[in-house]
């Protein structure tokens, strides 16, 4: 049955708010329609979905709208890992904005929970991975693997998927700033030594100076590495 899509996308329609939608045309950069409606009310309405037949909303959403993809991607976020995996592709291949990402890793909590399994499935994908696809793992890598039994991997991968389009070496700025802040020294050492573009580390610098848990001498510090053109 389409129907719980179909009650789905009017609930949306009637969510709908214009200066959301204005808003998010601009900073989402999606192709699919915007409607406009804020982030905590999709996941009220995933979440709802989560306790009917959700099924019926995973097989008969149509990706039309930048909306009815991102809940699709918060349902499945709350799925048992085998289940996730099972809907990630159909996810990743229609969303089409940093945004789709971004809201939907965090949320994927049974990541966490199989962390050494989808560690392999990052290990397997990532350097072969393009679009939003390479941004769903550095984001990734982002929220579960900053830690001391992995950083010195998500380092070295990162230097091989840099330069792979502005939203992946975004999030690969993001991700240093981030690591940064939790392991300044490795980060540092690798900030100093490091083969990323210079796009990709002078914006990383800047996302670290932009951070108030940096100290203002370590911010200094930094402004040495930034390569000049």
């Amino acid at each position: 049955m389409v129907d719980l899509y179909r009650q789905t996308v009017d609930k949306l329609l009637t969510s709908s708010k214009s200066k959301f939608k204005s808003y998010h045309e601009k900073v989402s950069k999606s192709s699919k329609l915007v409607l406009g409606v804020p982030v905590p009310k999709m996941r009220e309405i995933a979440k709802d979905l989560l306790k009917k037949d959700f099924q019926e909303y995973l097989q008969f959403c149509e990706f039309k709208y930048f909306e009815d993809t991102m809940i699709y991607g918060l349902i499945i976020a709350s799925l048992s890992f085998d289940d996730f995996l099972k809907y990630l592709n159909e996810f990743l291949s229609h969303a089409d904005s940093w945004a789709h990402i971004d809201s939907f890793v965090p949320t994927a909590k049974c990541i966490k929970k199989n962390k050494e399994k989808f560690f392999q499935i990052i290990q397997n994908d990532i350097v072969s991975a393009k679009g939003l696809t390479l941004r769903f793992y550095i984001v990734s890598l982002m929220c579960y693997y900053l830690d001391e039994e992995h950083l010195h991997y998500v380092f070295k991968t990162l230097e091989k998927v840099d330069g792979r389009g502005y939203y992946n070496d975004m999030a690969i700025a993001w991700l240093i700033s981030v690591a940064y802040v939790k392991f300044k020294d490795k980060t540092f050492d690798f900030i100093k030594n490091c083969n990323l573009k210079d796009f990709t580390l002078n914006k990383s610098i800047s996302k670290i100076n932009d951070s108030f848990r940096v100290t203002r001498e370590n911010k200094i510090l930094l402004q040495n590495f930034i390569r000049k053109k």
